[in-house]
């Protein structure tokens, strides 16, 4: 797996996972003011076209209002001319899906880029001229090197710590780490490992998710640096996670054997080894529930 999927892959499934955590990052981003009282709503992000299929990273809806969010861990010449085209899948899918077929509204757009690149616009922009009319197009750019570790929790942009160790990345392309860069790098690792478990706004899911996506990019990056993986492994992987972890793991076992018992009591109902009465008692359900659960139990 490239580079590239790595993190793209990284960065999509903590939004599938956790996306409450992108509501900040929007903030940042456009300037608004949503609160975890906003539903971050995820849209479909695939179009099909004649010379195959166009896949953008991300797309919420909150408040009724569209955003784009792409993260870039390369500098794309002609990002600028990908983000027109997506966004115009975008603000022609919503246009269709609001019976509004004349009105084709582009979503607030950003890139995201992971790496320092020189030269990066404050804004990416194309000009769409058509007959003697003509407008800006404009995506915004964020640069996540210009965020310190502080940055990312004061501001809240929690979705961007599992891509840290970046900042890092020339350094750890060599046969052997410096100690002073390994020592920063570790220092690093201390302070957001301290400031995630301190943290009492990052859910448990959330904590165990934001964990798991920094140890995955950091595999990669460690790749050939296996005794410093570990170290860093070891510091990321804190009691809270380890508690965390196995009390999640305990609510599911004991949910899925829940499920079971319900399952088989309703099997042994519908097949008529058990009354009415018998079934109702052990589900704890009244006359009416326990009809409408063998309703459903018989059409799955």
């Amino acid at each position: 797996m490239s580079k590239k999927n790595v993190f793209d892959a990284a960065f999509k499934a903590l939004a599938q996972s956790s996306p409450y955590l992108y509501v900040e990052l929007i903030n940042e981003a456009f300037g608004t003011t949503h609160t975890r009282k906003s539903k971050p709503i995820q849209l479909r992000n695939e179009y099909n076209e004649k010379g195959g299929t166009v896949i953008t990273d991300l797309i919420f809806e909150i408040d009724r209002e569209l955003y784009h969010i792409e993260c870039q861990s390369t500098n794309d010449k002609n990002m600028a001319i990908r983000m027109v085209r997506y966004d115009f899948y975008i603000g022609m899918e919503n246009a269709l899906n609001q019976n509004n077929p004349n009105r084709v509204e582009l979503p607030k757009s950003c890139v995201i880029y992971l790496r320092k690149h020189k030269d990066l616009p404050e804004y990416l922009s194309v000009k769409l001229v058509q007959d003697d009319r003509s407008m800006e197009y404009r995506a915004k750019v964020i640069k996540f090197s210009d965020y310190s570790a502080d940055d990312l929790f004061t501001k809240k942009l929690l979705a961007l710590i599992p891509f840290y160790l970046l900042r890092y990345e020339a350094q750890l392309k060599k046969d052997k780490i410096n100690p002073n860069v390994l020592a920063n790098l570790l220092d690093d690792c201390r302070e957001i490992a301290d400031r995630m478990e301190s943290d009492k706004s990052i859910t448990t899911e959330e904590y165990i998710e934001l964990t798991n996506a920094f140890t995955e990019v950091t595999n990669h990056l460690f790749r050939e640096h296996k005794a410093e993986m570990k170290e860093v492994t070891d510091i990321m992987v804190t009691e809270r996670y380890v508690s965390a972890s196995m009390r999640l793991k305990q609510e599911g076992k004991r949910e899925g054997k829940k499920e079971g018992k319900k399952e088989t009591l309703l099997s042994l109902f519908t097949e008529g080894l058990l009354t009415e009465e018998q079934t109702c008692e052990k589900l704890g359900v009244t006359v009416d529930k326990l009809k409408t659960m063998a309703d459903k139990f018989l059409e799955e």
